[in-house]
């Protein structure tokens, strides 16, 4: 038999002492071994390729990597300046991986002097790529260190902008606004504006980018509680997208800079105002010593970043200059079969469709290259479109302020921007438009597959669950959108039908049949469980109603506690408790009857079960009092045993709470109502008074009373 090979360490034990000193951040020792070695400096130090000077760039030590610099011969340092690990990232590039800027000086000062003349014609340290096709100031720009990249900027020679662009069409940009670090892209933008107008490898310009970015902006960004909010709004509004760099120093906020480090004259500039300095720094320190208000200042900072960035951005995209506007499509208003025909039709047609696609699949296997998968479906679409379906109102509302004309750009399939507002269910941008003088020459496109403004609604493609508390309230946003748009739509266009032969309410009860489903279930199973409730609270406040605190008194046959206030507080609170409880199983009950159509999830159901949550909600808190009141009778505290007043209060409204705190979703549903029907009481008022009084002074006018209303 053959004997086997004896494997080796490829790395010795002073190399494995080396390691383990800067695995545990020993720089001292780590420096002391290559001390008494140094040509191990140059020579692989990990699986990676990287030398130890390499390693020496995550200390963040300026300091050691001079040492270990000096420690070389003029010659052996200039390649080890230059030396590439598996990926070709020479010191440079692993350098912009920490924070220390020094330490980029401490390499440019040793490239500058430790050149051969033979090899000063070689590209600098600055211009050498990676595999990637980065270099350390794309890198730099990559991983958001905008002090370190504009401290290698100021030591580029010649044309700058190559620097900022791969191989592959991937610009700086790109990757800066990827990765949110909007003050990076701000400050490249400042550099060279053609980045703002460059294309990467799939066509998307940076604006269409961030317009799939709604998150980064105040109009999507997640809700915040009250305080949260209240703080926002306290926070300064302006100031953020100055690059000051003056974390540890201060700076003179109203100085421009003129030289390459901000590429041209700042336009933003803070306030001259000594009250909004004094106020910006006041929060800015509070936000350094509070992690709360920390975070809040540094998502205001991102919104307001972003909204800056869009706003560069939006000054130099013309993209919707190219708009769809020949194509015209005629209405079909005269569909041959009838409305369940049209629905069966359509569905036959679907599931024929998606059993022949799963046939093919399982008969034939179809690879599916990476050059369809790395092409988004929306790169067609212009930012302008793009942002109305995010509902980014901030991009939007810049684009068409400053473009007033844009409002009317149509896209190759010819959506316009309330098409994808609609479809997207948007309504900040919905509210937007109908705001434009514009907006009623919006209403009459018909895309390329027939489909009106009533049909895009209609249809679930683009459907997003909403932060509802059931299926049936979520059902109700879905057709008080489809009325939103039938009232703004004109009437003929209630009757026109698709490409696949479908008016809108076919496409409507066809699409939503699933969660019309799911919403009778829900509404059912809940109406149920809240009128079971409603009737046990409803039985233990009659039972309550017959069980007398104290007893009656054997003379009379009156309560014991007849002339005591809190007696009367308990008829009271047990009274009202009954009728509570009663009226919410009457409401439950009436659901449980109901027919439940489509249209009425509209307002019908939903505003019953949230009349039948409240009044539950009250008959709790009626019980409680009324059981506090029960024991109060009872126990007879004295004065100085007031505290157990308070303790037994708490102890008694805490189920309330717990179930307040759970069904809370409802109760903001009933808040919603109320404030609807406070809106229209408020508007309804003062029109019939202005048409009482015009209708009174036409009146005295007539009869020669007085010639003035």
């Amino acid at each position: 038999m053959v004997a086997e090979e004896e494997v080796v360490s490829m790395f010795d034990e002073t190399t494995i002492k080396a390691q383990r000193a800067a695995r545990s951040e020993n720089w001292r020792l780590f420096k002391k071994i290559f001390e008494e070695d140094k040509k191990r400096l140059v020579e692989p130090f990990d699986l990676f390729g990287n030398t130890a000077i390499h390693i020496a760039t995550r200390s963040n030590n300026p300091r050691l990597l001079h040492e270990l610099l000096e420690m070389l011969s003029e010659k052996e340092r200039w390649h080890a300046l230059r030396k590439g690990n598996c990926v070709n990232n020479t010191l440079l590039h692993e350098i912009v991986l920490g924070t220390a800027v020094e330490m980029v000086g401490v390499v440019l000062k040793f490239e500058k002097e430790a050149a051969p003349e033979e090899e000063k014609r070689r590209v600098a340290l600055l211009e050498i790529q990676n595999d990637s096709g980065e270099t350390p100031l794309f890198v730099a720009a990559k991983l958001g260190r905008l002090e370190m990249l504009k401290y290698m900027a100021r030591h580029v020679e010649g044309d700058i902008t190559s620097h900022f662009v791969r191989f592959d069409k991937y610009s700086a940009l790109h990757a800066s606004i990827l990765g949110q670090f909007f003050d990076v892209a701000v400050w490249l933008i400042k550099m060279d504006e053609k980045l703002a107008q460059h294309k990467d490898m799939n066509g998307m310009t940076c604006l269409q980018l961030l317009s799939n970015m709604p998150l980064v902006f105040r109009s999507q960004a997640p809700a915040m509680g009250t305080v949260k909010n209240l703080i926002y709004k306290m926070l300064p509004e302006e100031g953020y997208e100055i690059h000051d760099d003056d974390e540890n120093e201060s700076a003179d906020y109203t100085h421009q800079r003129k030289d390459i480090e901000s590429g041209q004259q700042d336009e933003a500039k803070f306030p001259s105002s000594d009250r909004w300095r004094i106020n910006y720094a006041i929060w800015r320190t509070l936000a350094k010593e509070f992690d709360g208000i920390g975070r809040i200042w540094k998502l205001k900072k991102q919104h307001k970043l972003a909204e800056h960035l869009s706003e560069l951005l939006v000054q130099k995209d013309f993209s919707w200059q190219i708009s769809f506007h020949e194509n015209l499509h005629p209405l079909i208003m005269s569909p041959v079969l009838s409305k369940s025909d049209r629905i069966k039709h359509t569905h036959h047609m679907k599931e024929m469709h998606k059993t022949n696609s799963e046939m093919s699949r399982s008969t034939s296997y179809r690879p599916i290259t990476t050059e369809k998968l790395s092409i988004p479906h929306y790169k067609n679409y212009t930012p302008l479109l793009l942002a109305a379906g995010s509902g980014i109102v901030e991009i939007v509302g810049k684009i068409i302020d400053r473009f007033p004309e844009a409002i009317c750009h149509v896209s190759q399939d010819e959506h316009n921007v309330l098409h994808m507002a609609v479809k997207h269910r948007q309504l900040k941008i919905f509210n937007l438009l109908k705001k434009h003088s514009a907006f009623k020459s919006l209403i009459f496109r018909i895309t390329a597959e027939g489909r009106t403004l009533l049909h895009q609604i209609s249809r679930m493609e683009f459907y997003v669950e909403q932060h509802l508390p059931g299926v049936a309230f979520q059902l109700q946003d879905e057709l008080r959108w489809y009325e939103r748009v039938k009232h703004i739509v004109p009437t003929y266009y209630l009757m026109h039908c698709d490409k696949d032969g479908l008016t809108a309410e076919d496409v409507l009860e066809m699409e939503h049949r699933e969660m019309h489903k799911e919403a009778k279930g829900w509404i059912k199973e809940t109406a149920q469980s809240c009128s079971t409730v409603a009737v046990l609270v409803a039985t233990v406040v009659f039972a309550a109603a017959y069980t007398i605190p104290g007893g009656t008194n054997q003379n009379n046959g009156f309560p014991m506690f007849l002339g005591s206030r809190v007696f009367l507080f308990y008829t009271v609170t047990d009274v009202v408790a009954l009728v509570s409880s009663l009226a919410s199983v009457l409401m439950f009950l009436s659901i449980l009857t109901s027919p439940y159509e489509l249209w009425d999830f509209r307002s019908y159901l939903p505003r019953k079960l949230s009349l039948g949550f409240a009044f539950l909600f009250f008959s709790l808190v009626c019980t409680m009092l009324t059981l506090s009141a029960t024991v109060l009778l009872t126990i007879r505290l004295g004065n100085h045993q007031k505290w157990a007043y308070v303790l037994f209060g708490c102890a008694v409204f805490f189920p309330v709470v717990i179930f307040w705190r759970m069904q809370f979703p409802l109760y903001n549903m009933f808040q919603r109502l109320a404030q609807r029907l406070f809106k229209k009481l408020t508007r309804a008022v003062p029109n019939y008074l202005v048409k009482y009084s015009g209708k009174r002074s036409q009146t005295r006018n007539y009869h020669g009373i007085s010639m003035t209303s």
